[in-house]
């Protein structure tokens, strides 16, 4: 295999891991939002490491209207050294430490294998790397589809076998 076929093999896995990662996250009731949506969406915000191929980041975006109001305060004092400063970044590095925290309960609860991503300038990012055990609610829906399509079949079975009962048996003379 080549290196480029290699890393086309390794996105599509990354790329069927962020579904999963992402699934997980609305199961547990949060907002979803891909690397590539516009400004002012919240929520966590899952995507492929596509420099590196490490695995699948996620983040968490606070509103806008938290963001708003520090960069007002910032911008008032260009040198941070202020009271209000100090609040917004406390409260900031609260709010990411928190969502990294739950985040990082649910997607491990859910068979993740998760770590931290390293980045310096996302400290409370996240890194996906792979899916250890299937969560229960996915293996509960899929066990139920199973049964659905076992029901269908019999059913569909019964029905033909009704309309012709000699037709692919053993013993059929015709």
């Amino acid at each position: 295999m080549t290196a480029v076929h290699d890393d086309e093999d390794r996105r599509f896995r990354l790329d069927v891991l962020a579904t999963t990662v992402r699934e997980e996250l609305v199961a547990a009731g949060l907002t979803v939002t891909s690397g590539d949506t516009p400004v002012g969406v919240t929520g966590a915000v899952v995507q492929v490491d596509v420099l590196d191929l490490r695995g699948v980041t996620v983040d968490w975006q606070a509103h806008t209207v938290f963001w708003d109001a520090s960069a007002e305060a910032w911008a008032e004092d260009p040198l941070q050294e202020g009271a209000e400063c100090a609040a917004f970044g406390r409260l900031a590095g609260a709010i990411g430490e928190a969502m990294a925290e739950a985040m990082r309960k649910i997607l491990t609860a859910a068979g993740l294998e998760v770590a931290d991503s390293g980045n310096d300038y996302a400290p409370h990012q996240l890194l996906v790397t792979r899916c250890l055990a299937r969560s229960p609610w996915q293996v509960r829906r899929d066990a139920k589809f199973g049964r659905q399509q076992e029901t269908m079949r019999a059913a569909w079975n019964a029905k033909h076998e009704a309309e012709c009962p000699h037709h692919g048996r053993a013993d059929d003379d015709g």
